[in-house]
């Protein structure tokens, strides 16, 4: 059996490799003409990889093409099933939903620790607006709801399907302090409720001034051009950037005029990624009717975080000021997203920036190690004060992470605790 695998899937060969022989190859090279392309079974790709028509007409061979993302609006999936009814391998098709969904979520709030650091108001007195309720949307929920932000949640689609699911109308969410998208792109011919240009100049105009756009779905969610403009005349307050139109190469604006911008890694925390290339590997395994190997140790294969590392608590007015800015300092400690950001935008500068936005995201396990925040365990010292814990254990549980009394990965500790 013959395999053909993104190289910038985490463990493509190991896993892959159990199957038959893996070609590992840059997924933007793979289309139509890419040589060999008939001999291949497996197909095992990413959101840079357009599986065309053609493409799938030139991969006779292929039984399975499996995407190591949540999403599949890269592949043409309604073209493969008219194909496979003339086809003498049919194609299966898989993706790995709410694989990276832990990811997603943990960056989203990477990013508001960040924005809120030199803000006079609590989280708790702050709202977002969560624009899509899937993996993604619901774990963003959690977080907020563990900090006391006010949630308002946005999704008609699954509303309309699901009659007591709570959802506000897109312009109510707009009106929100953070607005954050996670939606599949899709069409008017697609969707009811399409989501390419969703948020369009129409929309960035209706936001509160001071508001905080968040996209880390796909970057044609939102009018470039009209964001551009907002952000350039101060329309709102800022903007988070993880996915761009015209991906690798997007507007120097889009780079620019954000606060935070990062190269489409929001999910690419090393259990997130690896967790897609299992779910992928394992549909492959059941369509092949093959038995996979065990895979769970692959996850944390090689996480080494600190030991009782200590985190200072902040002064402040009240345990909630306090908890938000102990929290704040302990995921900083964690991952540091501004310098990512940074990264990203000494690019500008650069004719080659389109293949350094490629480096960054192929190289950011390697050059930033981000691990999910419900990896690491937290303790408290000695002389915690009981209402301050208590402030700060809700956060951390909204943030997935665990309380232990011993093996603590990091510790917050007042002055003069052991």
């Amino acid at each position: 059996m013959k395999l053909l695998a993104d190289e910038n899937i985490p463990l493509a060969a190991e896993l892959f490799g159990t199957l038959g022989a893996v070609t590992l190859v840059p997924g933007r090279d793979v289309d139509e003409g890419f040589p060999g392309l008939s001999e291949f079974d497996v197909l095992a790709v990413r959101s840079v990889t357009r599986v065309t028509p053609a493409l799938v007409d030139a991969a006779r061979r292929a039984r399975v093409i499996a995407t190591a993302t949540i999403g599949t609006d890269h592949i043409d999936t309604a073209y493969i099933h008219r194909a496979n009814a003339g086809r003498e391998c049919p194609i299966d098709v898989f993706s790995a939903p709410g694989s990276n969904a832990e990811s997603v979520a943990d960056y989203v709030f990477y990013a508001i620790a960040h924005l809120t650091r030199s803000s006079d108001r609590l989280l708790a007195d702050m709202s977002i607006g969560i624009v899509g309720l899937g993996n993604c949307g619901r774990r963003v929920a959690r977080r907020a709801r563990g900090f006391g932000m006010a949630v308002l949640p946005c999704d008609p689609p699954r509303a309309e399907a699901e009659p007591y699911l709570a959802s506000v109308t897109l312009d109510e969410a707009l009106q929100a302090d953070f607005v954050t998208c996670h939606v599949p792109l899709t069409r008017p011919d697609q969707s009811a409720h399409p989501t390419f240009h969703m948020i369009d100049a129409a929309r960035l105009a209706s936001m509160r001034h001071g508001s905080v756009l968040i996209n880390s779905s796909r970057g044609a969610v939102v009018d470039s051009q009209a964001l551009v403009e907002a952000l350039r005349h101060r329309a709102i307050g800022g903007a988070v950037l993880d996915v761009f139109e015209g991906e690798p190469e997007p507007a120097a604006e889009l780079i620019s005029l954000p606060a935070i911008v990062t190269p489409h890694i929001a999910g690419y925390a090393v259990e997130g990624k690896r967790r897609g290339a299992v779910v992928i590997y394992e549909a492959a395994c059941r369509a092949l009717g093959v038995e996979p190997v065990e895979t769970g140790p692959l996850l944390l294969r090689g996480f080494e975080p600190p030991q009782g590392a200590p985190v200072a608590l902040p002064r402040a007015e009240s345990p909630a000021a306090a908890a938000d800015e102990a929290v704040r300092r302990l995921m900083a400690g964690i991952h540091d997203i501004v310098a990512v950001s940074d990264e990203l935008k000494t690019t500008l500068d650069r004719l080659d920036r389109a293949r350094l936005f490629d480096a960054m995201r192929k190289n950011y396990e390697r050059d930033y190690a981000r691990h999910e925040l419900a990896c690491y365990r937290v303790g408290f010292g000695a002389s915690m004060d009981e209402g301050l814990r208590e402030a700060i254990e809700r956060r951390l549980a909204g943030l997935g992470m665990q309380v232990v009394e011993a093996g603590a990965h990091f510790v917050f500790k007042l002055a003069g605790d052991d």
